[in-house]
């Protein structure tokens, strides 16, 4: 085994009533690559501010053995630089100088600052985030060389894939590990549902079993019970017979309540509840018969004097997932904007009715359940809302919890359930996976592969894209070119 590089121990940490982590014992040792995956809200960052050092109120030990370079995830931004900076890393990650820097230009100077101090730890927090997919590979390449301990926090499961040997997974507090990348995790949750659904099944049977043998003694105490009414005279040579029958129907009794106990031991066993599969059927007044109801004809999309993208056709055609991919800048959020706005040049069909994502805060506006609020902007029924709403984790008591109680990560999923429920034909989707986590970007899977009208979405998570893309476009060089 490598050498020990940071071992937690009885780690209890309370937000207010809320318990954030419990954590007995947990260790990362030399040369491990581990990401760090779980819903919003349960403590990923936590987790690898306590590592880092950043954070110290909290019960139980750290004993790091090695010192940590820490990225995270959101930072005063320093343009400060020394001697040992790495100018040719920030020349391969495409920021021209550290003045004046876009979102995504100031995430790849800072991971260009966390990368040239080289120390045997090295912790990121959500280091993708604004990256364009070539970025992205820039960085898989750096790390897949780093000798050292690396521990991230991703929701991006190409980075995961390309990166990790071990997983760990934060849930409800507790942290579990388990070896290799996202691949290698999933495959091992999918065991581990199988055995649950077999523990399950096992307790069912167990459970009937005992229900019935305990039926069948209170039935046979019944009948003796019965059998002792319907006698009118007791000759006294029968009297020790019958005190003999009371003695064997209170065992029966027994024997009963007995039963009765063990069925109140059994381990109770929860049944994995599966999201519902589902279907968002096209009303009659959102039908189309145009086959490409979305097309540009010589199309130039220009912003202030820079042409992004000059005289480009394209054409959508109905049902259809349409990814547009490209590097930062190139002009894909541009793109969709136009569309949205039937600039000049875009052929529209009058019939397109679109919706597009927008994260609101909730909290800002009403006291209505989530149900009643969704209910009232949906042509659908109530138990496929229900579906939705199960699909983005929300409980059957969650779904009636007041708008403004909702959290940040509540909120932006409700905002996403918004965009399903909403009558339309068309969906605009910019950039949707960041900042939400591994179970809502799935979630989002599915209901773009259940929605039945145009998807258009520009995303830099590769997975995603090749999981719900029909069709994928690049922006390069001001062109819009099919790749697949």
């Amino acid at each position: 085994m490598n050498d020990l590089s940071v071992k937690l121990k009885d780690i209890d940490l309370s937000f207010g009533n809320k318990d954030i982590l419990s954590i007995e014992a947990l260790s990362a040792y030399m040369n491990d690559k581990i990401a760090i995956i779980g819903a919003n809200g349960t403590g990923k960052s936590t987790l690898l501010k306590i590592i880092a050092g950043e954070f110290k109120d909290f019960e139980g030990s750290v004993q790091s053995e090695t010192d940590f370079n820490y990225f995270a995830q959101i930072d005063e931004l320093d343009t400060r630089v020394d001697e040992n900076f790495n100018f040719e890393l920030l020349s391969r990650l495409d920021v021209p100088d550290n003045t004046g820097l876009s979102g995504g230009e100031e995430t790849k100077f800072r991971l260009a600052q966390a990368l040239s101090e080289y120390k045997l730890g090295l912790l990121l927090d959500e280091p993708t985030t604004h990256l364009d997919q070539h970025s992205v590979n820039l960085l898989i390449e750096e790390l897949k060389y780093y000798f050292g301990t690396l521990i991230f926090v991703s929701h991006d499961r190409h980075f995961i894939n390309s990166i990790a040997d071990k997983i760990w997974e934060v849930s409800e507090g507790t942290v579990k590990e388990y070896a290799g990348n996202y691949d290698d995790y999933e495959i091992q949750k999918e065991q581990e549902k199988l055995e649950k659904e077999r523990q399950y099944q096992n307790f069912i049977i167990e459970k009937k079993r005992l229900e019935d043998a305990a039926q069948k003694q209170m039935e046979k105490a019944g009948k003796m019970s019965g059998d002792k009414n319907r006698k009118q005279d007791i000759k006294p040579d029968r009297l020790s017979s019958s005190k003999q029958k009371d003695t064997v129907q209170k065992q029966v009794f027994k024997a009963a309540k007995s039963i009765e106990s063990r069925i109140g031991q059994l381990d109770e066993v929860e049944r994995t509840v599966d999201r519902i599969q589902l279907k968002f059927p096209l009303s009659k007044t959102m039908e189309i018969h145009n086959k490409f109801p979305i097309m540009g004809q010589s199309i130039t999309v220009q912003r202030g004097d820079k042409i992004l993208l000059d005289k480009v056709n394209f054409q959508f055609p109905l049902g259809q997932t349409i990814a547009i991919t490209g590097n930062n800048g190139s002009g894909k959020s541009s793109l969709l904007q136009d569309i949205m706005n039937h600039a000049e040049g875009m052929e529209i069909s009058p019939k397109v009715k679109m919706e597009s994502y927008r994260q609101m805060d909730y909290k800002m506006f009403t006291n209505e359940p989530v149900i009643k609020y969704l209910m009232k902007r949906t042509e659908f029924q109530e138990p496929m809302v229900r579906s939705i709403l199960q699909n983005l984790g929300f409980n059957q008591d969650e779904v009636t919890k007041p708008l403004h109680n909702l959290s940040g990560g509540e909120a932006t999923r409700v905002s996403l359930a918004l965009l399903f429920v909403k009558p339309s034909n068309v969906i605009i989707l910019d950039e949707p996976t960041n900042f939400i986590d591994l179970n809502t970007i799935e979630a989002l899977e599915t209901f773009i592969n259940a929605y039945e009208g145009i998807v258009i979405i520009t995303s830099h998570d590769k997975y995603f894209v090749e999981r719900i893309a029909d069709s994928i476009y690049k922006i390069e060089e001001q062109k819009l070119n099919r790749i697949k």
